[in-house]
């Protein structure tokens, strides 16, 4: 979440919090019961959906560790059939293999896994070939396991990207959603008690107030603004 609506979930919490500690004083208003019900249960989507929003995105990193295996499977097949193209005066095979681990690196998705793609299939047609180059069957199919492991991994982080995204959008709705709840319902409902407990409307509209956390001071307090309008 970004600082402002941080700040604002930080106040939503901050009035929970006080209204809990002083349930006695308002528990008989059923009105006001079910709009802190209300809040509360906004306040745990809202955390669940963060959650979701900022953990960090394992979709990438396992793409990454994918890659990294499918490289180094690639590159040390290559290294193996260059020499056999090489010996066997096979240009199109020496062609193919002429890599190196930095232009690995350098490719692009679909690039690696059209090259890893065309090398595995070099490294079946030629097996018993490469047994003398100590390259055995435990070797392709290593190559096969990063190739398809990492063709699998691909769409992840364009997936995750895309729940992200949804997530974002749905943060200040959520959040405008328990802001609704408190300034048209819970704010009036509170008022109520100016007259018989005015210590405790004091106290809450402190706990409404929303503090600048980036900046260290109150955007709002309750003396110059009411809390009604946030």
């Amino acid at each position: 979440m970004n600082t402002e609506l941080t700040n604002r979930v930080t106040m939503f919490k901050t009035t929970s919090s006080y209204m809990a500690e002083h349930t006695a004083v308002w528990s008989t208003m059923a009105p006001l019961q079910t709009a802190m019900t209300e809040v509360n249960a906004g306040i745990a989507k809202i955390d669940a959906a963060a959650l979701r929003h900022e953990t960090p995105q394992g979709a990438t990193a396992d793409k990454a560790d994918a890659r990294d295996d499918l490289e180094d499977a690639t590159f040390l097949m290559c290294e193996a059939l260059g020499v056999l193209a090489h010996e066997t005066a096979d240009n199109d095979l020496l062609a193919l293999t002429r890599v190196t681990r930095t232009l690995l690196d350098r490719m692009g998705e679909e690039e690696l896994s059209t090259r890893a793609t065309a090398v595995l299939t070099q490294a079946n047609a030629h097996k018993t070939e490469l047994v003398t180059y100590q390259v055995s069957q435990a070797n392709i199919d290593e190559l096969s396991d990063a190739l398809t492991e990492f063709n699998q991994a691909k769409p992840g982080p364009r997936t995750a990207t895309a729940e992200r995204a949804v997530l974002t959008e749905s943060l200040p709705r959520l959040v405008k959603e328990t802001s609704d709840i408190l300034k048209n319902r819970v704010d009036r409902l509170v008022s109520q008690f100016s007259r018989t407990n005015p210590d405790f409307v004091a106290g809450y509209e402190r706990a409404r107030a929303i503090v600048d956390r980036a900046a260290t001071h109150k955007t709002k307090t309750a003396a110059t603004t009411p809390p009604a309008a946030q």
